[in-house]
């Protein structure tokens, strides 16, 4: 992982603070959160920012192996 020293305004301190404390990651995981979600946003804009959500939680459970190949013959 890279550092770096960013500047921001102290209202976008406090939203990521806020933001913080809503999905319990500390300040620079919720900042790595908004932003990987503001960057796919920017690249695919035919998705909401709640389908981006659930695209990423989906990928995480994927990744984690608490998902199940579905068998679409059975339904």
């Amino acid at each position: 992982m890279v550092r770096k020293s960013i500047v921001m305004p102290e209202d976008l301190v406090r939203d990521v603070d806020a933001l913080a404390g809503r999905e319990q990651r500390d300040f620079s995981g919720a900042l790595r959160y908004a932003l990987r979600i503001g960057l796919l946003a920017v690249e695919n804009p035919e998705f909401t920012v709640e389908e981006i959500k659930e695209i990423l939680a989906a990928r995480a459970d994927h990744e984690a192996g608490r998902t199940h190949q579905l068998d679409l013959d059975a339904i």
